[in-house]
């Protein structure tokens, strides 16, 4: 009985595996129409070459953790869950916050992975730095559970410099073709050329 509990508790685990390997085959499915304005050119990677071995790479560590499961549950090793105790971390907490706290427990999951295939959707339509820029202020949002006026300012100063930081250093620094350039790209490229040359 005690067995079946476990297996019962220890499914997440393949759950998470298959959402990620299913998440790697979408975003590499993705890659398929993934068009660039600056050319592959000489010393440039393909625009889907990053996507691709990022989405491989996803697909590849899924199906590990999932097939870590079912061998685990083979051989009977299942191990227990331990029960989450945040009385700690709650202390000086509200009913109602700890209450907010343990909802967003639950949905931080199921809304990060809309958000991921928001983000890849967005990014072919309008461009790298865009949609990188917003999945970021609403994942960090999501994350803090703080959704304050200061909060949102700060997350969004975060992943504007997250988000310029990452195209500047890979799509001009190093010269990688990111999957779809726009306005903001162009205008950060020319930027960059002004400044380094």
């Amino acid at each position: 009985m005690q067995n079946k509990k476990n297996n019962k508790k220890n499914v997440t685990d393949l759950l998470a595996g298959i959402v990620i390997m299913a998440l790697g085959a979408f975003f590499y499915w993705t890659t398929f129409g993934t068009k660039s304005f600056l050319g592959t050119g000489r010393g440039r990677t393909a625009p889907d070459t990053i996507p691709k071995i990022v989405a491989v790479t996803m697909f590849v560590l899924g199906a590990i953790i999932a097939v870590r499961w079912v061998y685990q549950m083979k051989k009977g090793n299942l191990a227990p869950r331990a029960e989450a105790d945040d009385s700690v971390d709650c202390e000086g907490m509200t009913e109602a916050q700890i209450k907010t706290r343990h909802l967003f427990q639950k949905i931080t999951m199921p809304i990060t992975l809309v958000l991921i295939f928001c983000y890849i959707y967005a990014m072919s339509r309008i461009g790298f730095t865009l949609s990188t820029f917003f999945y970021l202020t609403l994942q960090i949002t999501l994350l803090s559970v703080d959704f304050s006026a200061k909060s949102w300012i700060k997350n969004l100063i975060i992943a504007l410099i997250a988000a310029v930081g990452i195209y500047l250093i890979f799509g001009c620094a190093f010269g990688l073709a990111v999957p779809k350039i726009s306005f903001a790209d162009l205008g950060l490229g020319n930027l960059y050329r002004a400044i380094f040359g």
